[in-house]
């Protein structure tokens, strides 16, 4: 069964850098975006650990993403969960992206809401 895209403006591409990640919310979807080796990046808005929101417990350091509430770590390029041990079932939700003129725009039907 093919899946139907429902692309949305998420953030202006000025907003984005290297180093940090920007809040967004599209619909009912909570989202940071970043670039990461070029590169945009979403992912929800949420450590897979126990829901806190990385926009107010997270921090990037460079090529991490860490939750500050309790110290997970997630490869930011990615939102593979990288602390202690690998646990695939702990990576962040991950939204495609595509820019398209000035604007970043998520698929919002890719990732449920939880």
């Amino acid at each position: 069964m093919t899946q139907v895209s429902d692309w949305r403006d998420a953030v202006p591409i000025g907003g984005l850098d290297e180093e940090g990640f920007v809040a967004a919310t599209v619909e009912q979807h909570k989202l940071i975006l970043l670039r990461q080796d070029g590169d945009v990046v979403a992912f929800r808005d949420a450590c897979p650990h126990e829901g806190y929101a990385l926009s107010k417990d997270g921090e990037r350091q460079g090529f991490v993403l860490v939750c500050n509430k309790h110290l997970w770590e997630f490869d930011a390029a990615t939102g593979e969960h990288i602390s202690r041990m690998q646990r695939p079932e702990c990576n962040l939700k991950r939204y495609p992206t595509r820019v398209v003129g000035e604007s970043v725009q998520v698929d919002i039907a890719a990732v449920a809401l939880p």
